[in-house]
């Protein structure tokens, strides 16, 4: 090799080496970049799957929001997440709970680019279930022997039925707008009944009974009546639950609030009953009966007698929510029942699910 292509050479392999040292830089930060990022993403991961599990459990305790939080938070420090770095809110009439999640992580070789940190962010929903298949209907029957009959006329329920019996339509312009289920036959006799969507034989549905729970909401409130109450005429307030050993008597009243009166005796409605607010949607739940007596009644919330009969006695009666008892009586004209899609949020709800 002569002196001169040696030179060459190694003039070559200078200029090699700064090339080589100059592509390190790109490469050492795109390295930098997928094993900072890569880490991101899986402690992100990690805390993702801790708020959706968080969210799941607090979900449950709906609409009681502080035993919700308290919940939410003990599974997320369980799972390691910093509770301190957790933002908690919620909404939808306080049946669905947020969880969002912010920290600044310090990153290990992007620094060397002038980059140190970056926020890793995390957020989680769950809505509390419904308080059972039952409550997914707008008027639902409970008795495997007792039929689920409607006599009258102009009666209307806005919404889907259920019996675990026969159902029976005995008048004239009767309207059901959702499905009509029947674990026996749906029969109708009369002119202008409007039953389009009819399903006999259909499967059983299971009636759920949540007097524990109620009776336990009261004493923690301090709601508790050892003797039958009545009320009349006046507002009553069911912010919390209201526990009655006995019956309950309602005269004309005003009733605000989201939870539910418990009554172990028969509740009577006399008069017009009215709840303030289209939000407030209380429920009137008797270990006995349910008997509304009169003409022009507007409830707005839950009648719901797991073990009774709730009975309709009059004419012009509405009901915007959902009537839930072992049995159903109509005996009056001018009847109707809107419960659509109304979320049931005075009553203990049976699991959560993931919204977000």
């Amino acid at each position: 090799m002569t002196i001169h292509r040696l030179k060459n050479l190694l003039d070559e392999k200078g200029a090699t080496t700064i090339l080589i040292a100059l592509a390190m830089v790109p490469l050492l930060g795109l390295a930098g970049l997928v094993a900072d990022v890569g880490l991101l993403y899986i402690k992100k991961q990690a805390v993702q799957n801790a708020l959706d599990a968080a969210c799941l459990a607090g979900a449950q305790e709906l609409p009681d929001t502080g035993a919700a939080e308290a919940r939410a938070l003990e599974f997320a420090a369980l799972n390691g997440v910093n509770t301190e770095e957790i933002e908690v809110s919620f909404s939808n009439n306080n049946r669905r709970l947020t969880l969002s999640y912010t920290k600044t992580q310090d990153l290990f070789f992007l620094p060397v680019l002038g980059i140190d940190s970056a926020d890793l962010r995390a957020v989680a929903a769950a809505e509390a279930g419904s308080p059972g298949r039952a409550f997914d209907y707008a008027l639902f029957s409970g008795s495997d022997s007792a039929t689920l009959s409607l006599n009258g006329n102009s009666l209307s329920i806005n919404g889907s039925v259920h019996t675990n019996q026969n159902f029976q339509a005995n008048g004239n312009y009767i309207q059901v707008t959702g499905a009509c289920e029947a674990v026996g036959t749906v029969s109708t006799n009369g002119n202008y009944i409007d039953i389009p969507y009819r399903c006999p034989q259909a499967g059983h549905v299971d009636m759920p009974d949540y007097s524990d729970e109620i009776q336990a909401q009261a004493q923690a409130a301090g709601q508790v009546f050892n003797t039958s109450v009545q009320y009349n005429g006046n507002s009553v307030n069911v912010d919390h639950s209201i526990y009655v050993n006995g019956s309950v008597h309602l005269n004309g009243n005003t009733i605000n609030g989201t939870g539910a009166i418990l009554a172990t005796g028969n509740i009577y409605i006399n008069g017009n009953c009215l709840s303030a607010s289209s939000q407030d949607q209380v429920c009137l739940y008797s270990q006995g009966n349910i008997s509304i007596n009169g003409n022009y009644i507007t409830i707005e919330g839950i009648l719901y007698a797991p073990g009774g009969t709730i009975q309709f006695n009059g004419n012009y009666i509405t009901v915007k929510g959902k009537v839930i008892g072992n049995a159903v009586l109509f005996n009056g004209n001018y009847i109707s029942i809107t419960g659509g899609a109304i979320t049931v949020t005075s009553l203990p709800s049976s699991g959560s699910r993931l919204v977000l």
